[in-house]
């Protein structure tokens, strides 16, 4: 599948980006009003996503192929830990704090991207990454030094960060390959159900019995948040991960307000101050990241073979004639 461009196709794809973030903060409140443990809402929230999933290609007559399929894995093992991981740490700390470490993601995509899509990362993108870090410890320690249970969700909130910008980084590059992404998307999510199934099984945390009420939770969660991911592998198609990450650092402040509004979780001045910074420099991180791609991909020019120059391709990228650039 070629990159699609033009102003048309970068506008959907942010606008998928919006709508996907906005889905997305609303995972915490609807975690929070399932009954059940968080291996068994993990296994109940994939199946069910990949079920509905797998109705929409039906519907549309789009069969799953096993190139897609394969093309999944990674993507899928990264999406099972990561909602794992985020759902047990939903179980143990508040939303807002979950959330805003898991903003971080951003900052460490760019880390990464340099190698993967040819962004580069400057000392500017370093101190924004640091700042950031400063107003996510800021968000953790507004209520005091978190012990027991609530430290022990803050740490399983860091690994989702980082189950989470594997799953980010290796989606993109399999939509940059040629996946469809409702193929694709349905394709991670039968992989994570696959995945989770003998882990909530001797997990030890029972599966039932399941109220009517958190059959209603989870249908939500699995509609709601998990058309975040079809939005989300949509945009990829578009937008760079740079603009992608920008916007979808705003999920703290839908999922904190959320939180606050149907949980009655509050924040103090000191987290809602921590909280401010570290949104805004991750904005800034992937702000000056997009901003350098562009100005590069618009200065270096090449030679098309014919004499005539025109701006060169984005590593890992479709060129504007469509043709193939590898990273490696």
């Amino acid at each position: 599948m070629k990159r699609e461009r033009g102003s048309e196709g970068a506008t959907a794809g942010l606008a998928a980006v919006i709508l996907g973030t906005v889905a997305w903060g609303c995972t915490g409140i609807f975690v929070q009003e399932i009954r059940l443990a968080a291996l068994p809402i993990t296994f109940y929230r994939l199946w069910l996503g990949a079920g509905l999933l797998g109705v929409l290609l039906l519907v549309r007559r789009r069969p799953l192929t096993l190139q897609v399929l394969w093309r999944s894995v990674p993507a899928g093992l990264f999406l099972a830990a990561d909602i794992a991981l985020f759902f047990s740490a939903l179980k143990l700390t508040t939303v807002a704090v979950a959330t805003v470490i898991g903003a971080l993601q951003p900052a460490l995509v760019l880390m990464v991207a340099g190698r993967l899509f040819g962004e580069r990362v400057g000392w500017r993108v370093v101190v924004w990454t640091a700042v950031s870090i400063v107003g996510i410890v800021a968000v953790a320690l507004g209520p005091g030094i978190p012990r027991g249970e609530h430290l022990t969700g803050d740490a399983l909130a860091v690994g989702s960060l980082v189950a989470f910008t594997g799953y980010w980084l290796a989606a993109k590059r399999a939509i940059g390959g040629s996946a469809d992404s409702d193929r694709f998307t349905f394709g991670v999510m039968l992989v994570a159900a696959a995945a989770m199934t003998p882990i909530a099984f001797l997990c030890g945390q029972p599966l039932g019995p399941v109220r009517p009420a958190d059959w209603f939770w989870l249908a939500l969660l699995a509609l709601v948040p998990g058309s975040g991911h079809l939005l989300f592998n949509f945009a990829h198609r578009f937008i760079d991960v740079s603009v992608s990450s920008v916007v979808s650092a705003g999920n703290p402040i839908v999922a904190s307000l959320l939180a606050l509004l149907v949980l009655g979780q509050p924040l103090d001045a000191v987290q809602i101050a921590g909280g401010i910074v570290a949104v805004l420099a991750i904005a800034a991180v992937a702000h000056q990241a997009a901003d350098a791609n562009r100005a590069r991909r618009l200065a270096v020019p090449i030679n098309d073979g014919a004499g005539q120059l025109k701006p060169a391709p984005w590593p890992g990228r479709q060129g504007a004639e469509g043709e193939t650039c590898s990273a490696e």
